[in-house]
């Protein structure tokens, strides 16, 4: 049989409480006893030594032993469940509560005697004698036995004492573990009903519904961050399919464009609409390799995503490569007049050909965005363990609502997906992959109408 949580949290609660409660109860009771041990052991003591002063005083008051005092003190200490025999120093009897009332001396040794049996069946006890002497000026004038239950035993008021105590320990156990139930019942709800609902939420999630959220004014910390963390689960996988019904639609677009143009130029020359010629195969044949060139971009991508990605590093020198890569731009910076900055030098260990490609993309959105008479300012920082790049310009910049998605693919900022300032969205994605496997970061800073920085930082060769 499967239990739920609240049946099993109030079931745990309640054994511990129990538990717990019951060992209290235990070593309370055990305490008392032996608390009341003691106590009796040295009550007896102290009235045998009361009884022994009280008697040398009375036989220097009388100059001798009386029976008026004799029989009040004997009677005295034998209701207190002690019998009192007084012998001169020839052995002859002086006093004996026996002689006195035997009978009652035998009452009193058979009702202790069952009174301690009824208060422990584990009680050994039995009657015991000791003799005292009693001294007049450093002489012994007389002996006193005292007989008593031993080692110990209590009267009629502690027993009722001793067992109002443990009722009174019953019942409050008894109380206690009523109400450790039902606190139980109570906390096992406010535990589970929480965790019911985040279990629910994770059901949602599971059959792709986001929207509905947990509340998270929990007092438990723990259940506070749990629920926190589902919430933020979901809206991370709100934003995933939100990203990925919009590269589905972006990947339809980009694909649709090409293959319509193509379509409509075939259909044109097969219905004899427009004549066969070199003109419109060629056009035909420019948006064929536009397809090839956004399939090898995305092939590419999800490449550079896979972790096992290969990479052949070597050390170049950063200044070649970009005067490499600004030659391929030399006309349109001199169309528009843009200049560039570059500022340090150092060495990279990387692989060329794949951050060639990084620096090519980033190059690339500078001159698009950057417009007449702009700068690009490219600068190099080299640390012991690291390297720093930043790419620079004073161009239109980025919205701040598009900053956050710059690095997804099929993601422009640009919504009318003109291609005169912008390909098919992945040269970003592309970068921050390329950057990503060589262990580096890349990061953006923008201002519309101010310019854009992109900072890339790379780890330096280990040593050895």
């Amino acid at each position: 049989m499967k239990y739920s949580l609240k049946q099993k949290l109030t079931f745990s609660y309640v054994v511990i409480v129990i538990a717990s409660i019951g060992f209290a109860v235990l070593f309370a009771n055990v305490g008392i006893k032996n608390q009341f041990k003691h106590y009796a052991i040295q009550k007896q003591e102290k009235e045998t030594e009361e009884t022994i002063n009280l008697i040398k005083m009375k036989y220097d008051e009388e100059g001798g032993f009386r029976s008026s005092y004799l029989d009040i003190i004997g009677m005295n200490s034998l209701q207190n469940g002690m019998i009192l025999v007084i012998k001169d120093t020839k052995g002859g009897t002086i006093w004996s509560a026996y002689e006195h009332n035997n009978g009652l001396c035998q009452a009193m040794i058979k009702n202790m005697a069952i009174n301690m049996s009824s208060y422990s069946n584990k009680w050994d006890g039995r009657y015991e004698e000791k003799t005292y002497p009693i001294m007049d000026h450093n002489a012994v004038v007389a002996e006193l036995t005292t007989g008593f239950m031993g080692p110990y035993y209590f009267n009629d008021e502690e027993l009722i004492f001793i067992k109002a105590l443990n009722s009174i320990l019953l019942f409050t156990g008894a109380a206690s573990i009523l109400l450790a139930f039902f606190l139980g019942i109570f906390m096992s709800a406010r535990l589970s009903s929480p965790l019911k609902k985040i279990s629910d939420k994770a059901l949602f999630l599971a059959r792709g519904e986001y929207k509905e959220r947990i509340a998270s004014d929990y007092n438990t910390r723990e259940i506070k961050i749990l629920a926190d963390t589902i919430n933020q689960l979901s809206d991370a996988l709100m934003e995933k399919d939100r990203l990925r019904k919009q590269l589905t639609q972006d990947v339809a677009h980009e694909l649709r464009t090409p293959l319509t143009s193509v379509q409509g130029h075939m259909e044109a020359m097969l219905d004899g609409v427009w004549e066969l010629s070199n003109e419109r195969l060629s056009s035909c044949y420019e948006e064929i390799m536009r397809l090839k060139k956004l399939v090898g971009s995305i092939e590419d991508l999800s490449a550079l995503e896979d972790r096992n990605i290969l990479l052949h590093k070597e050390e170049f020198e950063f200044s070649l490569l970009l005067e490499r890569l600004l030659n391929n731009y030399e006309k349109e910076l001199r169309d528009n007049r843009i200049q560039v900055g570059v500022e340090g030098d150092g060495i990279i260990y990387a692989d060329k050909d794949k951050m060639s490609q990084v620096f090519n993309n980033l190059l690339s959105n500078a001159v698009k965005y950057s417009g007449e008479g702009a700068e690009v300012i490219i600068t190099f920082k080299q640390a012991a363990d690291s390297v720093e790049i930043q790419v620079s310009d004073n161009g239109s910049g980025i919205p701040k609502e598009d900053i956050p998605h710059i690095f997804e693919r099929f993601y422009r900022a640009d919504k009318s997906r003109n291609r005169n300032t912008g390909g098919a969205g992945i040269g970003l994605s592309i970068t921050k992959s390329i950057v990503e496997a060589h262990g580096g970061s890349i990061t953006v800073n923008s201002e519309t109408d101010k310019g854009t920085v992109f900072t890339i930082i790379l780890p330096g060769k280990a040593e050895g």
